[in-house]
């Protein structure tokens, strides 16, 4: 199987903007998620796949940095492609371009295979490698354990769940944004935004999430189940 960057194209909807008529970022990042996961099913490791031989893709961490976002009805591409991970990790990379192929964003992720009923990480076997091109950003960052400023909880419903019956990653994205001041949500200027996913939780459990003012350009964010972090996040604005 030859690896390769492919492209997706998408196009902005009533339901994926906010009230000043631009795609949100946890939209943006979902849509990212959302392409990644088609590359992978081209690639011939697709969730149904996995699924067959008692396996799931886990994301670990991501990075994403957004220049601008589109608006209502704007075209825009999503490229995917693959680059070499290190030990148990497969790395993907995306290039967000409007339709007339500027650049709106860029990000990488980093994935893992684990053994469904196990839930423990499976040592690369696919034999799926990288192409010739470069990481668009800087890999995501580890966030340390810090004690949050302002905090709220939350039990995990039926529409926060993905295919796993786990709470969905992008939904810690949607969290984030729910709890932010409307002088930063409202801002359009750029953002990076590093995602790390410690554990799963699963419907119907509680968290609670904060949020730390780390800085006057980034806000830090965590979740929690009872003392174990499920995910930590670093908002960076320019």
């Amino acid at each position: 199987m030859k690896l390769e960057a492919n492209t997706y194209k998408y196009i902005v909807n009533p339901e994926t903007i906010d009230f000043k008529g631009r795609m949100t970022v946890p939209s943006l990042c979902e849509h990212a998620i959302n392409a990644i996961g088609q590359n992978i099913r081209i690639e011939g490791y697709g969730i149904d796949v996995m699924q067959r031989e008692h396996r799931s893709w886990v994301l670990l961490r991501s990075a994403f940095e957004i220049d601008s976002r589109p608006e209502l009805y704007d075209r825009f591409n999503i490229t995917v492609w693959p680059v070499p991970g290190n030990g148990i990790t497969y790395n993907r990379c995306i290039s967000v371009t409007d339709d007339q192929g500027n650049e709106l964003g860029r990000g990488t992720t980093e994935w893992c295979i684990i053994d469904i009923e196990s839930r423990r990480p499976i040592f690369p076997e696919l034999n799926l490698g990288g192409i010739e091109k470069s990481i668009p950003c800087r890999s995501p960052r580890r966030i340390r354990e810090f004690t949050p400023e302002t905090t709220d909880s939350r039990r995990i419903v039926y529409s926060d769940c993905d295919f796993n019956g786990h709470l969905s990653n992008i939904r810690y994205v949607d969290m984030l944004y729910d709890m932010l001041p409307e002088t930063i949500i409202d801002s359009p200027g750029p953002v990076r935004l590093d995602i790390n996913y410690r554990h799963e939780v699963r419907l119907g459990e509680k968290m609670s999430i904060g949020l730390k003012n780390n800085n006057d350009n980034e806000i830090l964010f965590i979740a929690r189940n009872n003392e174990q972090t499920l995910c930590s996040a670093s908002l960076q604005r320019a």
